[in-house]
């Protein structure tokens, strides 16, 4: 075995060197031809890679979870990645005629939006839709009509400040219209003039007046639901139809009219994480970019060298995107941020190569001869390097990750295209020029100060002191990793600050418009009816609804009194004959002479019932009068129309459907809207039942609950809460999957590479100490282990595995002279490499998206916890094997720089 591996070890070698004198001779050939290589390569990728942001795409599609959803999604593609429109406004009758215009405005628009569904447009829920109350608000909404019918019935005929006050007035004056609940309309009256008056511009509401209540915040909120044409080859799909509504709403004025309008819903989510995800992908790559750039100015102290790395890293990251482009042919949610990942650790190999390089032509009076006992040198280490590293990323591929997979498969294969460039095309342009002759503290043996010396020897001359503190830390850190937690909620990644995600959560607090809910498909109506039965006895479900429960109960007592209602009311709301708008001068003549009437009644009735109404009525009244007064010509005109608009602006559309709602008639099942239908039952009859939890389902073990006790009455059930706790828990696994095989992968590479077997532990043992402290500290900092971060792990242990590598390879083939192994340039390239990857991915954690936040904290803490045990838990173990904590000066047995086969 140990010949087979010299005898390869030489074959590579030679290979090396044929191939260095290759390049040392035909150094412009050779960049030439990379340039155009990386220019054919970013042609080919151009048009044959592809980004699908689809964001089931993560997880493989062949877990049974994910099968439940894919099969409940062909038969309702209804709620499949659709944008849900929020309207919010002072009033329901704003929000709702809000609505109806968004609504039939976007249907208008077929070529980007495939369906709008917003049920009170349809014409059964505008003629049925009382059937739809209780009994009680349906006997209480008649008793108050019957009160406001004389109101409503002369304001139908005269829809203006004249209709209104006038009479007001002479009901006050003569007292003929006796039934006129004067309180409310006074006070609704009274508050929608004081609005106006103070500028908020909040009309009268016909609704709450009909009513004879204030509305609840609900009645002020309506949904509406579309299904938008999404291009998910797009960086950001969905985008341009979230634009395109907005536009509408700017369009229809609703904003200047007092309505919000917010989107949220899966496409919208997807569409603002996608965008927090980039601005934290550009953020790092730029910081990434100066970062580095700035750590290995100082590190390399040669702008050449750092060009030369700059340079190396923009052709491996070309290739890499190339190999995509071949391998997979497109990038998902997960992968696109590949390049990253690359700019974090593609620089280590030309880091090491260039310090090397450095630290031996400042010795040698032939920079190519420096370079090419350093391609040598550091090829070995370089080689095992790759290998492991790529076994980070590749761990993921046999998981159902497919997401982190995908990215697994085209970063690991980045690191040995990174591993091809530095060896094979880096030299070419280290070879054209000699870097800078200055002697940095690791160049060379100059002695460095006392202070120095100490803090360098002091792992090896307390090496038995370091590994009796590490393996305490060791145990508390395995007793802190017990309290992590991971979080199952990806909503928790986004940014808090994203409309969707506020919009969303606003709703999970609002029960009644929860989409925290789990839906089942049975095959007929029997099915569906049996499984209600057996999902209501369940202490966890509050209420389970089927196609059947849209067909109202006590049709004939809300039949008759809605008869009951139409006959009191009379034609008048349905008449579409009305009186022409007056002339200003004549409607505030009406506004003067009803303040007169009010003021005379309060004065002569100032006891009564109505009279707090009446006093804030009659105080709004005069500041209306005195406006009035004060403007002329058309600022009169204008103050006239809005004050009318704001009175009986939309009393039109309150009587219309007041109008239609009086038709109503017994309706059943087959009746129901097929837009309606076709959201519970499909074409082969298969319908849909959805199960409401009575639980608060931000609860984790809550939501743990419901879904068990569900899924055992009805296993292939899905829905939100199945998909958040599915996939957390098909993560971990993929994480502990993963991470398995990074380890079992990672020893048996090292144990077949490593001539003395026992530096395989050398290298693991830092390496298990470094994955228990980044636990450790994840948790104690009470950041909680996500879908974004999880992947980290099994990366900074794939990642971390070079450094020791480096420094063991080093300590066996070119020690120090002075034995003090930090005294390196290697030591100085692990540390410059651990500074390169925090710079890189450190800039991850200001990311608006929390997830890649979250990750990037953990990529450091990782990082710098490998650094650590690398830089003194590693030779104090090498100090222990090789017994040189007792020598003071830490000779060497070889002789400096001599190492078999190299020269």
């Amino acid at each position: 075995m140990i010949t087979r591996k010299i005898r390869l070890r030489t074959r590579i070698d030679r290979l090396l060197s044929v191939w260095f004198y290759f390049s040392m001779r035909h150094a412009v050939a050779v960049i030439l031809i990379s340039i155009l290589a990386a220019a054919a390569a970013v042609n080919y990728t151009i048009h044959n890679l592809r980004i699908n942001t689809y964001p089931g795409n993560v997880l493989s599609d062949e877990l049974p979870w994910r099968q439940d959803k894919l099969a409940y999604e062909r038969a309702f593609p209804q709620f499949r990645d659709s944008i849900v429109i929020v309207l919010d406004a002072p009033t329901p009758d704003q929000a709702r005629d809000a609505a109806a215009r968004l609504y039939h405005r976007l249907r208008e628009d077929s070529a980007q939006f495939e369906w709008v569904f917003y049920s009170p447009e349809s014409g059964f829920f505008r003629e049925n839709g009382l059937l739809f109350d209780d009994d009680a608000d349906l006997e209480k909404l008649s008793d108050h009509l019957a009160k406001v019918q004389p109101f409503l019935a002369e304001v139908s005929a005269d829809r203006s400040l004249r209709g209104v006050f006038s009479l007001l007035e002479r009901a006050l004056r003569t007292g003929e219209d006796k039934d006129i609940d004067f309180a409310t309309v006074f006070d609704r009256i009274a508050s929608a003039l004081g609005g106006h008056l103070d500028g908020s511009g909040t009309p009268l509401s016909w609704i709450e007046l009909m009513a004879g209540e204030d509305a609840k915040p609900a009645d002020r909120r309506v949904l509406l639901e579309v299904m938008p044409r999404i291009e998910y080859s797009s960086l950001a799909p969905g985008e341009n139809l979230m634009a395109a509504i907005r536009q509408t709403g700017k369009e229809l004025r609703l904003e200047e009219s007092g309505v919000t309008m917010r989107l949220t819903g899966a496409a919208a989510l997807s569409v603002d994480e996608l965008k927090s995800a980039s601005i934290g992908a550009q953020m790092a790559s730029l910081g990434s970019f100066l970062g580095v750039s700035l750590v290995m100015l100082v590190g390399l102290r040669s702008p050449w060298l750092v060009l030369t790395v700059q340079i190396g890293l923009v052709l491996g990251l070309i290739f890499t995107a190339a190999f995509a482009a071949v391998a997979l042919g497109q990038l998902n949610l997960i992968s696109v941020a590949f390049s990253v990942m690359y700019i974090g650790i593609g620089a280590d190999y030309a880091i090491y190569l260039s310090l090397r390089y450095r630290e031996l032509a400042c010795r040698s009076h032939s920079h190519r001869s420096a370079l090419k006992r350093a391609v040598r040198h550091v090829g070995g280490s370089l080689e095992i390097g790759t290998l492991t590293t790529a076994v980070g990323f590749f761990c993921f591929v046999p998981t159902s990750y497919r997401g982190v997979a995908e990215l697994g498969i085209i970063s690991g294969a980045g690191m040995f295209i990174s591993l091809l460039v530095t060896l094979a095309i880096l030299p070419a342009f280290l070879g054209l020029r000699r870097p800078s002759r200055y002697l940095g503290p690791h160049a060379g043996h100059t002695e460095p100060p006392r202070w120095q010396r100490n803090l360098l020897t002091f792992p090896l001359r307390h090496s038995r002191s370091v590994l009796i503190t590490a393996a305490i830390v060791a145990a508390l850190a395995f007793v802190q990793l017990k309290s992590a937690r991971f979080d199952q909620n990806p909503l928790n990644l986004q940014d808090p600050t994203a409309e969707s995600v506020r919009t969303f959560r606003e709703l999970l607090a609002d029960g009644s418009d929860s989409p925290w809910f789990l839906a089942a498909l049975a095959r007929d109506g029997g099915e569906a009816a049996a499984m209600k039965q057996r999902l209501e006895s369940l202490p966890v479900v509050d209420k389970v609804l089927t196609l059947e429960d849209f067909v109202p109960e006590d049709q004939d007592e809300k039949l008759d009194l809605i008869d009951q209602m139409a006959l009191t009311l009379g034609p008048q709301p349905a008449s579409g004959d009305t009186k022409p708008r007056p002339a200003p001068d004549e409607e505030a003549a009406a506004v003067l002479r009803f303040l007169a009437t009010l003021t005379a009644h309060l004065s002569a009735h100032p006891d009564a019932a109505d009279a707090p109404a009446g006093f804030r009525l009659a105080a709004q009244q005069a500041r209306l009068a005195e406006r009035i007064q004060s403007t002329q010509g058309e600022a009169r005109t204008e103050t006239v129309a809005r004050v009318s608009q704001a009175l009986v602006g939309g009393l039109g559309s309150r009587l219309a459907r007041l109008a239609d709602a009086l038709k109503a008639r017994r309706v059943g099942i087959g009746d129901l809207p097929d837009d309606f239908r076709s959201r519970w039952i499909t074409k082969d009859g298969v319908q849909r039942v959805e199960i409401r939890p009575k639980e608060d389902l931000h609860d984790p073990q809550a939501m743990r609950r419901f879904v068990d006790q569900v899924r055992q009455v009805v296993p292939h059930a899905t829905g939100v809460p199945v998909l958040f706790l599915e996939s957390s828990d098909a993560v971990v696994t993929a994480f502990l999957q993963a991470f398995a095989y990074a380890i079992v992968a990672i020893t048996v590479i090292l144990f077949l590479t490593m001539e003395k077997k026992i530096d395989v532990l050398l290298v693991l043992l830092p390496l298990l100490l470094a994955s228990l402290l980044t636990g450790a500290a994840m948790a104690l900092a009470k950041v909680p282990f996500n879908f974004a971060n999880i992947i980290a792990l099994p990366l900074v242990f794939g990642m971390g595995v070079d450094n020791c590598i480096h420094m063991v390879h080093r300590f066996r083939t070119a020690p120090p002279k002075d034995g003090i192994l930090l005294h390196t340039s290697t030591a100085l390239a692990v540390v410059l490499s651990a500074l390169t990857n925090i710079s890189g991915f450190g800039n991850l954690a200001v990311s608006p998206h929390l997830g890649m936040a979250s990750m990037g904290i953990m990529l450091s803490i990782g990082i710098f916890a490998t650094l650590l045990c690398s830089m003194i838990v590693l030779p104090a173990l090498l100090a222990q094997t090789e017994h040189l904590g007792r020598l003071k000066r830490f000779p060497c047995d070889r002789t400096h720089e001599e190492t078999p086969g190299l020269e």
